[in-house]
């Protein structure tokens, strides 16, 4: 089943993006885990030195890595300071066909767009046995029990994002495996984070009283309960 994104406006998300100083608040311990989550998985991956990586949705951030990147973004003044950079939606690439080595896109950018219409992009750009690191949130996690977006395949939620509501999708993993296997995508790793911190996160609604809880996710992201009800998670592919 396709779920459209008709109740999410680019404009609306562009106009907010660029409104901000950085997409990572400082002062933002919830997020501020998320990037360092990212941050230190991608810097594991042994990308080769003179590979061409598509960072979708970039926001401007690098993550460390030490290679030749491209960077894409609806936000133009994110990126526009940038050598390699296009101005566009993940939904729409400016690029050939099977242009890239690996492609990452990280930060939840998935969780405002179209799914399929992403991945989709996203495996035409890439080269055949090129990788693909997606992280996304989950409507499995614990931070929407008891919401109606709780385990649904694909639903809209609005959540709080620099102390204002911020309307995005949460997905089912089974919803987006789904997806990349029809795009020729084989997951070779699943990383998750924000397990306990999100069930603390749905009884108080304060991100970062809930975030010393993320010391946890070490022990419960290997137990397969717990692990299910990660409110992030990190897939890493490969196209066949």
């Amino acid at each position: 089943m396709r779920y459209k994104v008709d109740q999410i406006d680019e404009k609306t998300i562009k106009e907010f993006y660029e409104s901000v100083d950085d997409v990572w608040p400082s002062n933002d311990m919830w997020h501020t885990y998320s990037r360092n989550q990212i941050e230190k998985y991608l810097k594991k991956i042994p990308f080769p030195q003179n590979s061409n990586i598509l960072n979708a949705g970039s926001g401007g951030n690098d993550y460390g890595l030490k290679v030749k990147m491209y960077h894409v973004d609806i936000a133009k003044n994110k990126i526009e300071h940038l050598i390699h950079a296009s101005v566009a939606s993940i939904e729409d690439l400016p690029f050939d066909d099977k242009l890239f080595d690996d492609v990452i896109c990280v930060g939840s950018v998935l969780n405002y767009c179209d799914a399929m219409a992403a991945i989709f992009e996203l495996s035409r750009v890439l080269k055949n046995s090129g990788h693909l690191v997606l992280e996304f949130e989950s409507s499995w996690g614990f931070e929407h029990l008891g919401t109606s977006a709780y385990k649904k395949p694909a639903e809209i939620v609005t959540l709080k994002y620099y102390m204002q509501p911020h309307r995005q999708w949460v997905y089912s993993l089974k919803y987006i495996h789904k997806i990349l296997e029809a795009n020729n995508f084989k997951i070779c790793s699943i990383y998750r984070f924000h397990i306990l911190s999100g069930l603390h996160y749905n009884k108080h609604h304060d991100e970062n009283a809930a975030t010393p809880l993320t010391k946890f996710d070490r022990i419960f992201r290997h137990i397969p309960y717990f692990s299910r009800h990660s409110n992030n998670i990190i897939l890493l592919c490969k196209k066949l």
